[in-house]
């Protein structure tokens, strides 16, 4: 149907975490935490962003969510029956709500844009060469994804 916003299915490695993105994302990136080092098991997760209403969950007791430091901070959610992240939201203000949902979580990762930058990269575990910024530091990485999300390249 003309005008309608192209829908993106996502699920989780055991595929018991399917929900549906529509719209495109705002952004893409790396984000090297500790937080993230610790839930995707791996030196960085890969990362895509999208307003919070873009995201449709089918069901509250698929995705346990948990804030993994002081708020604010992005509520994550893992799936109840594989542990894996699923998706994560970070309230900015009341009416406005950011999701990050993990790339390879897409089932057509050749619809996202490319990753544009490495967050919190002073706590890589070891150094990537790649061509893309990389930010450091806490109001860094934030501001460097606050950027990314108002002036998306689409």
């Amino acid at each position: 149907m003309a005008g309608e916003e192209p829908s993106l299915v996502c699920t989780c490695a055991c595929n018991s975490t399917r929900f549906e993105v529509t719209g495109v994302p705002l952004t893409r990136f790396y984000c090297h935490c500790r937080i993230c080092q610790s839930l995707y098991r791996q030196p960085f997760a890969d990362v895509t962003a999208w307003w919070g209403n873009s995201v449709t969950l089918p069901r509250t007791d698929v995705v346990q969510f948990k804030r993994y430091r002081p708020p604010p901070a992005v509520r994550r959610g893992i799936c109840s029956a594989c542990g894996q992240p699923a998706v994560g939201f970070l309230t900015i203000l009341p009416f406005m709500t950011l999701a990050f949902i993990p790339a390879g979580n897409f089932v057509d990762q050749g619809l996202l844009p490319p990753a544009a930058a490495h967050i919190f990269y002073h706590r890589r575990v070891r150094d990537v060469t790649d061509e893309l910024p990389k930010y450091s530091g806490y109001w860094t990485s934030e501001l460097a994804v606050a950027r990314s999300v108002l002036n998306p390249r689409r």
